[in-house]
């Protein structure tokens, strides 16, 4: 039973492995597409849609058809004082019996407009011999009487036709830009993707230069060795290149840590649990190259401003709210009036006498006991301090001043961001630039010191300087080309081309090539 247990737990152990490599290949756009679809916080912000959803909902109940309907019965026994002329009539108590049953259907309209149906049924006998009229009809003789009732109400002045469906329009606004602003919330998440796996890609060929320079001291340590056999060198310079190796493999063994944290924070902002990001394979795809990003030396902050306008939807949900707080606070205002409603009624009703379902039906049809009615209503309210509605209105004002200054900040900062956006573009290409040419000029410097050092032209100490010097070199190459790749991404963020939909097509081209104006 024991090993049947380990086999199902190292079998499905097995089986989560497999799974996480098929889900973790090492390209951008495989995990870019794994990010919306694991990450907590795209399923955070989707659960915002439901939400707005459900208030929509809410405010559109309002508008619903109200159903209302009740049913009573009960027994009365009363002991009637000696006085009372019934008494001359019965032998006991006065026992009687009640049944009562109604319906009713009310419905508001989107112009304001209340209509309201009613219907009431009631049945009741006793044990007395006299009906209410004074006839000698029997004891226990049942009476039915029904009523009806419909109404149409107005309101003239709160809660008139222009702001009737006010909640519920502002409710179907602020639903409408939290599906506006999914988007960009979505595209903030395949931006932090992006930087974390350039990051990720940094770290691992800055492993592979730490080892790549691992080996070069290795052979700067065979060349000093066998320059000390022909006695070239003092025995001494081992010591010195033997400490340089030493610290070169601490370097190599902090790289490896560091990789190993890339790896899993990488999985970390897609969403992955930690066998998964553990399973992440190695990068496949290299960073951008400028010649193939679509990089220009004549880009135009203007143009980029002008289509982050356009394209940045977060703009355009933050006017969808600004137009919803508008709409709630016209409501408010409105509010802010007396209640004066002008009604509209019909009334009908009948009553019968007698046993039997044939008597109880015929109080709806017969002419004998039939009333009608009918008749308008006019009603007044007014709170005289209004507290309520003028804090209402007061909050809402607010809340819509707010709302506009935030927009205006908002149009603001993307101008401000985009602007920094394109300028840490034109600098990380003239960083790159730089920083490939230094490189190429100290791996020139190295390979002649190399030389120069075999042939006893150099000391020990200067090659280590150089080799270092190399070392950091290509360190800041890799750097450069990493701020390049993040500031391609960055620039496609800050103007709204990075997702422009949530459930897009996700390309390489998205974190390879800089936005077309």
């Amino acid at each position: 039973m024991g090993n049947r247990f380990q086999i199902t737990i190292l079998l499905f152990s097995f089986l989560q492995l497999i799974n996480a490599q098929e889900l973790t290949q090492g390209n951008i756009v495989n995990l870019a597409q794994l990010t919306l679809d694991k990450s907590p916080i795209v399923q955070t912000n989707q659960l915002s849609i439901l939400n707005a959803e459900g208030d929509y909902q809410i405010q559109k109940s309002l508008f619903d058809y109200q159903l209302t309907s009740g049913i009573t019965t009960d027994r009365t026994v009363s002991n009637l004082y000696s006085f009372d002329p019934r008494t001359n009539d019965l032998s006991g108590d006065l026992k009687a019996n009640r049944f009562i049953t109604s319906l009713g259907l009310q419905k508001r309209f989107r112009i304001g407009l209340i209509a309201d149906w009613s219907v009431n049924y009631s049945m009741s006998n006793d044990n007395y011999q006299l009906d209410r009229f004074f006839r000698d009809v029997g004891a226990n003789i049942q009476e039915h009487s029904m009523s009806s009732s419909f109404s149409l109400t107005q309101p003239l002045l709160r809660g008139s036709a222009d702001v009737a469906s006010a909640l519920e329009n502002s409710s179907l606004l602020d639903l409408e830009s939290e599906k506006t602003n999914l988007n960009f919330r979505n595209s903030f998440e395949l931006l932090q993707l992006a930087d974390a796996y350039w990051q990720y890609v940094a770290a691992f060929k800055s492993l592979e230069i730490y080892k790549e320079n691992e080996l070069r001291v290795q052979k700067v340590l065979e060349i000093t060795e066998e320059l000390v056999k022909a006695d070239k060198k003092p025995a001494g310079d081992l010591a010195q290149i033997q400490a340089d190796l030493a610290n070169q493999v601490r370097q190599t063994k902090a790289a490896e840590q560091q990789y190993y944290s890339a790896k899993l924070n990488l999985g970390r902002v897609i969403g992955l649990s930690e066998l998964e990001s553990k399973a992440i394979k190695d990068p496949i795809d290299d960073f951008p190259q400028v010649l193939t990003s679509g990089y220009t030396n004549n880009l135009n902050v203007q143009d980029y401003i002008a289509l982050a306008n356009e394209n940045r939807s977060d703009i355009e949900a933050s006017l969808q709210t600004e137009e919803a707080i508008r709409t709630r606070l016209s409501f408010a205002e409105n509010s802010k009036k007396p209640e004066l409603n002008l009604s509209g009624f019909v009334n009908y009703g009948g009553l019968n006498f007698g046993n039997g379902l044939t008597n109880a039906l015929s109080t709806f049809t017969q002419s004998e006991g039939r009333n009608v009615g009918f008749g308008v209503r006019l009603n007044f309210a007014f709170a005289l301090n209004n507290n309520n509605a003028r804090g209402s209105y007061l909050k809402n004002k607010t809340l819509f001043e707010n709302q506009q200054i935030s927009n205006e900040n908002l149009k603001r900062n993307v101008s401000l961001n985009v602007s920094i956006a394109v300028n840490n573009l034109q600098n990380s290409v003239l960083i790159l630039e730089k920083a490939e040419e230094s490189l190429r000029y100290y791996r020139q410097v190295f390979d002649n010191e190399k030389e120069k050092f075999q042939n006893g032209l150099t000391t020990l100490l200067n090659l280590i300087l150089f080799q270092e010097r190399l070392t950091f070199a290509q360190l800041e190459y890799l750097q450069a080309n990493q701020q390049f790749a993040s500031a391609i991404v960055s620039l496609r963020y800050q103007t709204g081309t990075l997702l422009k939909q949530t459930n897009s097509e996700i390309t390489k081209e998205l974190f390879y090539t800089i936005p077309k104006k």
